[in-house]
């Protein structure tokens, strides 16, 4: 599918037509406050709308903007916060770094609140928020879209041909090697996120920050689940694959009693590629909760 069929498409389903135009400037905006975490890395948040906290959290090649089509339309029923992990986007970086570290980050941004948040987590992102859950941080939900917890699923010649590509500076190549090698990404869909020139410098600024992330993947383990106490809600796209997400037997281990939602015709990125659904199936969820 090309860019302008996409766009055409969004804007034949959009609920609100200048919701959507809206949303689409917002890929470009940066923003808007700042806060420390632990170890000192200043962290950049953007803040829209009012209602219960919701904070968004990214994966490895994306940055706050990756959810540019969902956040004002989650900002009208919830105070959402959406952040650049370290080491990308406006954020800074720590002089080491570690998943310990991200779960620091996200407990500093949720620490910005009086009370506990929604938490909505996309890939590596995820795994940032169940490792945050699992250390005892309180949210009042959690939705989960395709962690890769499987860091032994990921092949060792498909992270070394993101590693190398990275240490050639050959950005491309790298987020076309993780995308659809590793996560299962379409190649349309990585296509489609290359033509957009906002979107395609954040994926070349979460390229150079890909290999320590998937390194920290393939050294985590999970013998602290499951997830106690935090409602949980599982996304996956009915057409992903890969083998680091969870599989649907790992579907019980992750949290008591969660509840799993496949986003039909979807893989790795429905909330870029089919912001309705996405919304659908977290705005109902954490309406009730």
């Amino acid at each position: 599918m090309s860019l302008s069929k996409h766009l055409l498409r969004l804007f034949r389903e959009a609920p609100s037509k200048t919701r959507l135009v809206r949303s689409l400037a917002l890929g470009s905006k940066g923003g808007n406050r700042r806060v420390t975490s632990a170890d000192g890395t200043e962290l950049a948040l953007r803040r829209s709308g009012s209602g219960p906290p919701m904070v968004l959290v990214h994966g490895t090649l994306d940055g706050m903007n990756t959810f540019s089509m969902v956040e004002l339309a989650l900002a009208e029923r919830y105070e959402v916060t959406t952040y650049d992990r370290r080491g990308r986007g406006e954020s800074s970086d720590g002089s080491d770094y570690s998943l310990e570290r991200e779960v620091e980050d996200l407990e500093a941004v949720l620490g910005t609140y009086d009370r506990p948040a929604h938490v909505v987590a996309h890939s590596f992102g995820a795994v940032v928020a169940m490792k945050t859950a699992l250390k005892g941080q309180k949210m009042a939900s959690l939705v989960l879209y395709e962690p890769p917890m499987n860091g032994d699923g990921i092949a060792e010649d498909g992270a070394a041909a993101v590693d190398q590509a990275v240490e050639d500076a050959r950005f491309d190549d790298a987020i076309r090697l993780l995308a659809r090698d590793l996560a299962g990404v379409s190649d349309d869909e990585i296509g489609i996120a290359m033509k957009v020139p906002p979107v395609r410098k954040m994926l070349r600024d979460g390229a150079r920050q890909a290999p320590r992330e998937i390194r920290a993947l393939q050294q985590t383990s999970w013998d602290d689940l499951p997830i106690a106490g935090v409602p949980t809600l599982i996304l996956r796209g009915e057409r992903s694959d890969a083998a680091a997400y969870p599989r649907p037997d790992q579907h019980s281990s992750i949290a008591a009693d969660a509840e799993v939602t496949a986003l039909a015709g979807q893989t790795h990125l429905a909330h870029s590629m089919d912001p309705n659904a996405f919304l659908h199936a977290v705005l109902d969820f954490t309406g009730r909760h």
